[in-house]
């Protein structure tokens, strides 16, 4: 499953080769068909080879002349065992913290930027709520699992 935000901030979540998708928490209908191909950096739609290539945090897609970029939501981090925790879901570096204590955080805002495997990782909020406490600082290594940030729910 792959996760999104359009232009239009809406939240996706669309599984390839189903006929379904959900946008906002509301299940659609997804008339289109998508297959990977063996190749890096193709896939197909309804038939069409499109080009992708990740730039950052967004995927570049290039298909019928046309460019559309995509952010894509990490799954990465969710909840620990303590109440509105969120962790690492790999071992890694942080690369960046884009909240701060206090800060009142909406579902899927980006919170921490981690380097894994060489690649860049965006952990979003698996919740709308106030950031209680941050764990670490830019340039520490965390451990898969680890509480990266405390999240207390809203009331």
């Amino acid at each position: 499953m792959v996760e999104l935000r359009d232009s239009s901030g809406r939240h996706w979540q669309i599984t390839i080769g189903t006929s379904e998708a959900t946008c906002d928490d509301e299940t659609i209908a997804n008339e289109h068909i998508f297959e990977i191909d063996a190749r890096p950096n193709r896939l197909w739609a309804d038939g069409q080879l499109a080009h992708v290539v990740k730039v950052k945090d967004d995927w570049w897609v290039h298909i019928n002349g046309r460019i559309h970029v995509l952010s894509i939501d990490e799954q990465g981090a969710g909840g620990s065992g303590d109440e509105g925790g969120m962790t690492a879901p790999m071992p890694g570096k942080i690369l960046e913290i884009l909240c701060n204590v206090g800060d009142q955080v909406e579902t899927g805002q980006t919170l921490i930027v981690m380097e894994a495997m060489k690649m860049e990782h965006r952990i979003a909020a698996n919740g709308p709520g106030t950031i209680a406490e941050i764990h670490y600082d830019i340039g520490d290594q965390v451990d898969s699992g680890s509480t990266l940030i405390d999240i207390t729910g809203e009331e």
